[in-house]
């Protein structure tokens, strides 16, 4: 359907009628099955053109790959995809700090760990509009299914049907953010006090230690940019980290004098703090 409003209209429509059908939610994809017709919930304005049909390709390359290894990759789910050294943030706000960004992150990853061909990768970057479907063909591993039947227009809930995605295709998953975790925790490690935010597929850090970082994704086989940012404050009883973020790709031509700066914030969670007391005394990086 063309958007969210008409299948939702669709929806009460047929509960009016007090019609049998079936409503399906799988991620950000809903599903009415009716009349041995199939009616999906796709909103063409806000997600055409994303890269959503990217996820045929990617699932056939994951099915391929679980056809030739018939024992899965035993990983678990302990990583983190945020982490905040709160203490070096602190102490360093109103300073000119930079933002490094692995490029295709997640994506990349898939490739270097083998769950996906080069031609479907390939295939994956001829859009830079495409990055969100990128993202959710990785999110698609762990994506649970919920059926809810409706008799006579009435959601019959207490006969819904949960279905969990596959033990390997989380196990992959598993893998691919495990990888990154452990790129930023090793970092990490070697940094203390200079490595402070890690979020999701970027880290921040002083000037000083960019061409050391870059080096060290370079050495993992990722790309990365970079861009200037502020922290402007942490609040500990909200869990809120907030920053001047001034999206520039060349951080050569800054001038702080006029930048433009757009506020981010993040809330965090208690999981999510490190410490540099946890930091080996021996340091690979100079301070």
């Amino acid at each position: 359907m063309r958007d969210r409003k008409e299948f939702l209209s669709t929806k009460q429509y047929l509960c009016n009628i007090k019609a049998d059908f079936v409503y399906e939610s799988a991620g950000s994809i809903d599903k009415i099955y009716y009349d041995k017709r199939c009616f999906v919930s796709v909103d063409l304005k806000d997600s055409g053109g994303q890269g959503h049909h990217l996820s045929k390709l990617f699932m056939a390359d994951i099915d391929l790959w679980l056809e030739k290894n018939q024992t899965p990759p035993q990983w678990d789910n302990n990583y983190r995809e945020q982490m905040f050294n709160l203490d070096a943030i602190e102490s360093d706000i109103g300073r000119q700090l930079v933002m490094i960004d692995i490029n295709d992150c997640y994506w990349r990853t898939a490739l270097l760990l083998g769950y996906i061909t080069e031609e479907t990768y390939i295939k994956g970057l001829r859009s830079k509009s495409w990055k969100l479907g990128r993202n959710a063909c990785i999110g698609s591993l762990a994506k649970t299914t919920i059926s809810v039947p409706f008799k006579k227009g009435i959601a019959d809930r207490r006969n819904r049907r949960i279905t969990h995605p596959k033990l390997e295709y989380q196990l992959i998953r598993n893998h691919i953010i495990g990888h990154v975790y452990n790129i930023f925790n090793d970092l990490f490690k070697q940094m203390g006090d200079t490595f402070y935010m890690f979020l999701t597929d970027c880290l921040v850090t002083r000037y000083t230690r960019l061409s050391d970082v870059q080096k060290h994704l370079r050495n993992e086989g990722y790309r990365s940019k970079a861009k200037p940012i502020e922290f402007i404050g942490v609040d500990r009883n909200e869990r809120k980290i907030m920053w001047h973020d001034f999206q520039s790709s060349n951080i050569d031509q800054f001038d702080r004098d006029n930048k433009v700066a757009k506020d981010k914030y993040y809330l965090y969670s208690d999981a999510q703090i490190i410490q540099s007391s946890l930091v080996s005394s021996i340091n690979h990086f100079n301070r």
